[in-house]
C-alpha cells in the first residue's frame, strides 16, 4: 500500500480494510494533498489542502485552496476557500510535493 494515497470509499463505507473511527492527516513541510474524484473513468481535481479529517461518513477538508491563473496563463497563485469543505462521495487524497504557485507568501 502506498502511504501517500488515501482513498475514501464513500459515505458510510469507511476508510479501508482497517477502519478507524476517524483519521487525521496533516502534510509536512514542502508537501500538500491533492483532492480528486473519479467520474465515468475521468479524474477531476477538486482542490488542494494541507490537512484533512476522515471519518466513516465523510472527509472534512481544512483550509482548501485551488489554483488560479492570469488570463495569459503566465502566473498562478492559490485562492483559499472561505470555509472548510465536507465531501461525502468517494474521494482520493494524494500527498504531492508543493509547487511554487501553492505558497501564499509569493
Amino acid at each position: 500500500m502506498n502511504d501517500d494515497i488515501f482513498d475514501f470509499r464513500g459515505r458510510g463505507l469507511g476508510t479501508g480494510y482497517h477502519d478507524e473511527p476517524y483519521r487525521y492527516i496533516r502534510c509536512g513541510d514542502g508537501s500538500v494533498m491533492v483532492i480528486s474524484h473519479h467520474s465515468h473513468g475521468v479524474e477531476f481535481v477538486l482542490g488542494y489542502c494541507r490537512r484533512v479529517t476522515i471519518d466513516r461518513w465523510g472527509v472534512f477538508i481544512h483550509d482548501p485552496f485551488r489554483r488560479v491563473s492570469d488570463s495569459s496563463l503566465t502566473r498562478s497563485w492559490p485562492e483559499p476557500s472561505p470555509k472548510g469543505l465536507y465531501l461525502f462521495r468517494a474521494t482520493r487524497l494524494e500527498i504531492i510535493r508543493e509547487e511554487d504557485w501553492m505558497r501564499s507568501d509569493k
